[in-house]
């Protein structure tokens, strides 16, 4: 053996226990490494959808979660409590909460949440609310830090508009904001109740009045007068006609308020005279009679028809006052009496001409235009009609009332002279 081969040897020798040490203590290293980590919990952790895996050696959900720097508070959400033992192939869901604001129709309330969605809020606050309800996030929108959800609740009310009426929800505040959902337009003279400002309720009926003004003209006849004049060319009792009556013409205008298309006023603004009417001119005559008297040749006669005519003249004295003008039939009637004026069935004008004689009848017994003659009363013309005057009814004419209160209510004879 060489002293080089020996000296080989014994460098050998010399690092063979290190070596030796070194890889036990790399032995027993990864022995421990791989106790520790098998020792170890695998744990899933959801953060607000996020998935992270761990491995731990903490004991409970607190720790673990504190390692991963996550800090619950308290309105926060975990799936198992914060104290619970870890086990190998645990879950833990954490869902951090946010604060939004819930303002239900200017009521506002702070809550913190963990929902998902705005509906899953309202439904966790026991708020409901119905589909004619107003909202300013949809109920399937994602919850969202600081968010405001405001509600306008809807009321239900009836619109009459005009000659429509209808029943409608609507979350508009004043009647002015519903008029102008519904496309409503008001003139200058339209009407509303309640007033536009006024507030909307439940069950409230909001009146719509379309007004309209315009003016109107209107065509009339005016009466014409009848005129009476004597005529002493004329036998007494005796009328003729000279002239026709003709009526006139007068137009009238109004001014017209119409609401929702039927007319509600009517004022009169002018009257104007057209045409003249003209006047229906009667002739009356007023020539009397002359009766001539018979003369006797003897003396003795004489005398006789003296004393007959003094007998005579004393019997036609007495008969001015009862007797009556000679003439056809004679008719026992009820009479009752008028006044007041106007213009007869016949066209006598009694207003112009109180003082006449006129009397209403039946025509069906007087004919219209007759001369009669009534006890008590005189010469009259059967000129005039009436409602309650049927049958055996004569109805005297006087200018005035206190003239028809003596008359009264009595039975006469009537006797139609022509």
């Amino acid at each position: 053996m060489t002293m080089e081969t020996s000296s080989n040897a014994s460098q050998k020798s010399k690092w063979r226990l290190p070596i030796m040490i070194g890889a036990f203590v790399i032995v027993i290293a990864l022995v421990f490494y791989f106790v520790f980590e098998g020792t170890k919990n695998d744990i899933t952790i959801v953060k607000a959808g996020e998935v992270t895996k761990v491995s731990t050696h903490a004991k409970t959900v607190a720790e673990v979660l504190n390692d991963e720097g996550v800090k619950v508070g308290k309105h926060d959400e975990l799936s198992v409590s914060k104290d619970a033992a870890l086990k190998d192939g645990m879950k833990i869901t954490y869902v951090p909460a946010k604060q939004i604001t819930i303002n239900d129709e200017g009521k506002e309330v702070n809550v913190w949440t963990t929902k998902n969605t705005v509906a899953e809020v309202l439904k966790d606050e026991n708020i409901t609310t119905r589909p004619q309800d107003a909202l300013n996030v949809a109920l399937d929108a994602k919850v969202a830090k600081n968010m405001e959800v405001k509600i306008d609740r809807a009321v239900a009310l009836a619109i009459q508009n005009g000659a429509k009426k209808e029943t409608t929800w609507t979350t508009k505040d004043t009647v002015a904001d519903l008029l102008a959902e519904k496309n409503i337009k008001l003139d200058a003279h339209d009407k509303v109740l309640p007033a536009k400002t006024a507030k909307l309720a439940n069950n409230m009926t909001v009146v719509v009045t379309y007004v309209d003004k315009k003016t109107d003209e209107k065509k009339s006849q005016v009466a014409y007068k009848t005129v009476v004049k004597e005529d002493d060319n004329l036998a007494a009792g005796v009328e003729k006609v000279v002239q026709e009556g003709k009526a006139g013409e007068k137009v009238a205008k109004y001014d017209v308020v119409l609401e929702n298309g039927k007319e509600k006023q009517r004022k009169l603004l002018a009257e104007e005279v057209t045409a003249k009417p003209e006047d229906k001119i009667v002739v009356r005559g007023t020539k009397e009679k002359v009766v001539a008297t018979p003369v006797s040749n003897s003396t003795s006669s004489s005398k006789k028809a003296t004393t007959s005519s003094k007998s005579s003249s004393s019997n036609s004295n007495a008969t001015q006052v009862s007797s009556k003008p000679s003439g056809g039939q004679t008719i026992k009637m009820e009479s009752t009496a008028y006044s007041g004026g106007g213009t007869t069935a016949t066209g006598i004008n009694l207003t112009a001409n109180p003082g006449l004689k006129v009397v209403a009848v039946d025509p069906s017994v007087i004919p219209l235009g007759s001369r009669v003659y009534v006890e008590g009363y005189g010469e009259a013309i059967a000129g005039d009609t009436g409602g309650a005057i049927k049958g055996n009814i004569v109805d005297v004419y006087f200018p005035n009332e206190s003239q028809c209160y003596s008359w009264g209510r009595r039975t006469v004879n009537v006797t139609i002279l022509n």
